[in-house]
């Protein structure tokens, strides 16, 4: 789906960081340990995720990726963040934040001490209600495999901290807990049904359509209650043709009151 969406604004956020970064750190708990190499608890990995596949956790993001637009998030006054963007599953087990293409983000969030987080970092799905690529036909899933993999094997750079510790980072020659990318990595899923409403991310024509997902989709373990930070980010190669820039960003913060 992402090979035909060329993003049309990029969201600006106004947002006062240094004096909230410095708040949040303080009341954040202590990194366990000074060797991000050695200790991860904050991940969850594994062949089953709180109890399903994470290609599973995949699919259930993209139903609620594609119904919910990023357009117009409104800003408080007061704290200089945008509204929260989140969702969840159909059986609202784990939290959904935001798709981070072609974006710039500073939002807060109230959630639940209870639920694992999915963080989207590089990731597709392609689906015959909006794909142009001639591989895609219906019924056979390796011209739909190979189009949702073209979109998420053009990264430069990406990270994720949490409260100021660095979980996941890919940066010319900087890397931190790079050995967790086949862990992460969604490829080849099964084919799963996605029902597109009316009102849509893509503006795409609604119905339900044959799909498959792609690419990289981290799962952070239930946060403890609390405020913390959350920041994740990427550069990616563009591969839209015709597109003006030759690179998409995405720069996202979470504020997240935990209770």
């Amino acid at each position: 789906m992402r090979a035909k969406v060329i993003v049309a604004a990029v969201v600006a956020a106004v947002v006062a960081i240094s004096a909230m970064t410095l708040a949040i750190l303080a009341n954040s708990s202590p990194s366990k340990s000074t060797s991000i190499e050695n200790e991860y608890p904050e991940i969850a990995t594994g062949d089953q995720i709180y109890g399903r596949s994470l290609e599973h956790w995949a699919k259930e993001f993209w139903q609620w990726n594609v119904a919910t637009r990023v357009d117009n998030i409104p800003v408080d006054e007061k704290t200089g963040l945008q509204g929260c963007i989140k969702g969840s599953d159909s059986e609202d087990k784990m939290i959904f934040l935001i798709d981070g293409y072609g974006m710039t983000y500073s939002g807060q969030c109230t959630i639940s001490s209870a639920k694992p987080i999915l963080v989207p970092l590089l990731i597709s799905d392609e689906d015959a209600g909006s794909t142009t690529d001639p591989r895609v036909v219906p019924g056979k899933i390796e011209g739909y495999w190979a189009s949702a993999k073209d979109y998420n094997e053009v990264f430069k750079s990406w990270e994720v901290r949490l409260d100021n510790k660095t979980l996941f980072k890919r940066a010319g020659n900087e890397e931190v807990n790079i050995g967790l990318l086949s862990q992460i990595l969604v490829r080849n899923s099964s084919f799963f049904t996605l029902n597109v409403p009316p009102e849509n991310k893509f503006d795409n024509k609604p119905g339900s359509y044959e799909a498959v997902v792609d690419g990289y989709y981290l799962v952070l373990n239930a946060l403890s209650p609390g405020r913390h930070l959350l920041e994740y980010k990427y550069t990616q190669e563009q591969r839209i043709p015709g597109a003006d820039l030759s690179y998409v960003y995405g720069n996202m913060r979470y504020v997240l009151d935990v209770s």
